[in-house]
């Protein structure tokens, strides 16, 4: 498949199934060994190794991974590694390996956690700590559905941008699950203080994204549109393991991609304030203010 971040598959909804279809394909797993190089790299830096259609990691902890298009991801466990090894292999498959193969692939990974309501899907975008999943937790027991936690991946099909949900758990700290009563599941080894949880309700189809929504920390309340050349200074930092597509060398690629995001989705920045005991009222305010701005 052409590494353009537009598939050549069909159109609207149906194409978007189409690409999460490949996407599930592209991301399953065996063990096996994983080759030490990988020829006619791209890229070659701090334990990744890529190529246009194939790619090689290894964790700081020994977990190898090797993908090829059309052959799925081999997973190398180091001797002796037990449970850790695994819990660090289940970390990164859904996280930095997730993002590089949506790349190759053509999709566009965005690192956001998303729901939806009524067609339309919102994702929200923050540096790691700045609360987008126990936001997007929150917002799903208020009649919003789980879209995905922590990594979006996108499918551009004419003029829209087709939101892929995924089998991903949450990721919660320990201490969102006072505000959020997700069912909590495993605990994260790799993370200490962070533990795997299930949504309270789940969105199942491919939908639009129509807004994304920056985080930040402040004072009070408030939903601001952002627009014109901000949103382009503000994009690469809402993209997930941007140094795939940058590297590629594909410039022309990145300038459509950016050009093309800007002009379909609408920009927000969303402040509030660290709350907790008010925790349950932000949110339904924050729901109001989203259902407001869908016109």
């Amino acid at each position: 498949m052409s590494s353009d971040v537009t598939p050549k598959v069909g159109t609207g909804i149906c194409a978007g199934e189409q690409s999460r279809a490949r996407l599930r394909a592209e991301m399953r797993v065996r063990e096996g060994k994983v080759p030490d190089r990988l020829a006619d790299c791209f890229y070659d830096h701090d334990g990744f190794s890529i190529r246009q259609d194939a790619f090689i990691f290894r964790t700081r902890g020994g977990v190898g991974f090797s993908y090829r298009m059309d052959h799925g991801i081999i997973v190398e466990l180091p001797e002796n590694g037990g449970e850790a090894a695994r819990d660090e292999m289940k970390l990164f498959l859904w996280g930095t390996v997730f993002g590089a193969v949506a790349w190759l692939n053509g999709l566009l990974p965005l690192h956001a956690s998303a729901v939806s309501r009524n067609g339309r899907v919102v994702a929200f975008t923050a540096e790691s700590g700045g609360g987008k999943s126990t936001l997007a937790a929150g917002l799903a027991r208020r009649d919003w559905a789980h879209v995905c936690d922590d990594t979006l991946v996108l499918s551009a099909h004419n003029d829209e941008l087709l939101a892929l949900p995924d089998d991903k758990p949450l990721k919660l700290w320990n201490d969102a699950f006072d505000l959020v009563p997700s069912q909590r599941m495993d605990r994260i080894h790799a993370v200490p203080g962070k533990f795997y949880a299930k949504p309270e309700s789940k969105e199942a189809r491919v939908l639009p994204l129509r807004d994304l929504v920056f985080l930040e920390w402040g004072d009070s309340l408030a939903l601001t549109p952002i627009f014109g050349a901000e949103k382009l200074r503000l994009l690469p930092d809402a993209m997930y393991r941007l140094f795939v597509h940058l590297a590629s060398g594909h410039g022309d690629r990145h300038a459509r991609f950016m050009l093309g995001v800007a002009g379909s989705v609408r920009f927000w920045r969303l402040s509030r304030p660290r709350a907790r005991e008010q925790f349950d009222d932000y949110i339904q305010n924050i729901s109001q203010l989203l259902e407001n701005s869908a016109g």
